[in-house]
């Protein structure tokens, strides 16, 4: 069984039905092939995100409990805050790109090379890691 990471709009997708990439997502959630990760980083954002949206307060809440059963949460930690300041050095990214570095950094000390997105944009030039595509 495989690692993936699910960057922050899988998750959004995912809850949101009238999403147009709404079956994809809920597609990746059920992979039982791939082991699921997020990290507390695509927590915060998804929780941003839903406010923002004005999501019902007991589906964002619902969706999270279901969230916290089927994936496993990742936190940084020294390893990743070393990859981190190495990422940065190497990619030197600015405004929001920060946040998909500091995703990366977390994957790799937690030896996960692989991120189910539809932002391709925010992850194809970092070859430390594959994009998964469902």
């Amino acid at each position: 069984m495989s690692k993936l990471l699910l960057d922050t709009n899988v998750l959004i997708y995912a809850l949101d039905e009238t999403s147009a990439f709404h079956q994809k997502a809920a597609a990746i959630l059920r992979n039982e092939d791939e082991q699921l990760f997020t990290t507390t980083k695509n927590l915060s954002e998804y929780f941003a995100i839903c406010t923002k949206l004005n999501i019902d307060p007991g589906q964002m809440f619902g969706f999270y409990g279901d969230l916290q059963e089927n994936l496993t949460f990742l936190y940084p930690n020294q390893t990743s805050l070393q990859q981190f300041e190495l990422l940065l050095k190497k990619y030197r990214p600015k405004g929001n790109r920060v946040f998909d570095v500091e995703i990366v950094s977390v994957m790799l000390a937690n030896n996960i090379e692989k991120i189910a997105t539809f932002n391709i944009d925010d992850f194809k030039s970092i070859s430390e890691v594959e994009i998964y595509l469902a």
